[in-house]
């Protein structure tokens, strides 16, 4: 199979990516987003003080608040306070870090992408989940939504890795106890993600089936680890254990009322969630609905001529859509930024049939992939200073 990357096209997304760091830091930026401001700030007020205390962040008076940050673990605060620390300014550092996520987050998918349905359909994820709602909210972020993308995405390619061989072992351990530290009980969603990348075995890889389980045995005992270690480097520094104060915080307002409102609720947020991944990745999600119109009469035929692993990817798609949308739910707690994963999923599917479905979209990319040189990385270095210039001025697309 075709790399989906050339030697060139590599270093030039390396340049790109040392670019639009460099500008970050030269403008000074900082994001309107409230979520990302407070993070950039507090890393780069952790950066100023000793190691010792990097695992115990404070308010500092952000978001008029004092005392011990405990609204989630400190993972996300982690790399930028060590970058800051080296010398990069500490709140550009966070941002950073952010695009460094989206950037190794896209390249997973469209490398999934290209293993699934071929190097072309990866190029094309390439280009095209760059141009959708939730890429332009997030395009320059300081907050969990893409480190915890990286995380369930490198657990599902540990998976498909145990599978041919046990020294794949460590790796969703590893980015499952990395969640784990960036998000505290947001794990749960890779988690979901993990489990039923198994069920469906998209990229078809042979092997045995118990690996990939006993990776995630190794990853329960390894998450279990972090948390009680983590909770012993805290008490040390604060003389408070972390995890009690931060369940209550973050599980206390998930309960529900009453059956009759409990039941208002499910659907309330049930539709909230439905509606934003039909938005959020649009146009894409759109491509999925027109397959499904233009191919009712046989969709059946269709579904079952369907090469194995597009017709597992899609089946990865859809559970874990509905998965997530009926985890999110029931909680009184919500948020767009909760289904920032299973939206990418949709998005990524959407992108792999919409080549297909509208031949002109593909003749326009394939046209411009082969004029200009290294399309997707010029894309994105294109999108990223366009951020940064006209970005402020332009109305904030719903967040």
């Amino acid at each position: 199979m075709p790399a989906l990357l050339s030697g060139r096209e590599t270093i030039i997304w390396i340049g790109g990516f040392v670019l639009v760091s460099t500008l970050l830091v030269l403008t000074g930026f900082t994001s309107d987003d409230p979520d990302s401001a407070l993070y950039a700030a507090l890393s780069a007020r952790l950066a100023e003080g000793p190691v010792s205390h990097w695992i115990a962040p404070e308010w500092w008076g952000h978001w008029d608040s004092e005392g011990l940050f405990r609204e989630h673990p400190v993972g996300v605060l982690l790399l930028p306070t060590l970058l800051g620390a080296m010398g990069v300014p500490g709140v550009q550092a966070a941002y950073i870090v952010g695009i460094a996520a989206a950037v190794a987050s896209l390249l997973i998918i469209a490398h999934l992408t290209a293993r699934i349905r071929g190097p072309i359909e990866g190029r094309f994820a390439l280009v095209l989940l760059q141009i959708m709602p939730v890429a332009f909210i997030f395009r320059i972020r300081a907050n969990h939504e893409y480190p915890m993308l990286l995380c369930l995405l490198v657990t599902i390619i540990g998976i498909d890795g145990v599978r041919r061989s046990w020294r794949w072992l460590p790796v969703p351990a590893a980015a499952l106890a990395a969640a784990l530290l960036i998000k505290g009980v947001f794990v749960a969603i890779p988690i979901l993600a993990a489990a039923i990348w198994i069920l469906c075995n998209p990229r078809d890889v042979g092997g045995s089936a118990w690996r990939p389980i006993a990776a995630c045995a190794l990853a329960a005992v390894a998450m279990a680890g972090t948390a009680a270690g983590y909770d012993v480097l805290y008490f040390r520094v604060t003389g408070e254990p972390f995890w009690e104060a931060y369940w209550s915080r973050q599980l206390a307002p998930l309960a529900l009322s009453a059956p009759i409102g409990g039941a208002s609720t499910f659907l309330s947020h049930f539709g909230f969630y439905l509606l934003r991944l039909l938005w959020h990745p649009a146009p894409w999600s759109f491509a999925l609905l027109a397959a499904v119109w233009t191919w009712r009469r046989d969709l059946g035929e269709r579904w079952r001529a369907m090469p194995t692993g597009p017709r597992r990817a899609l089946a990865f798609t859809i559970l874990f859509a509905a998965a997530s949308i009926l985890l999110l739910s029931p909680a009184s707690r919500f948020a767009e930024r909760y289904a920032f994963s299973a939206t990418y999923a949709v998005a990524a599917a959407g992108a792999a049939v919409a080549p297909s479905i509208w031949p002109a979209l593909r003749h326009t990319i394939t046209t411009l992939d082969r004029v200009i040189p290294a399309l997707p990385a010029v894309c994105w270095m294109v999108l990223m200073v366009l951020r940064l210039t006209i970005g402020p001025y332009l109305p904030r697309i719903s967040t």
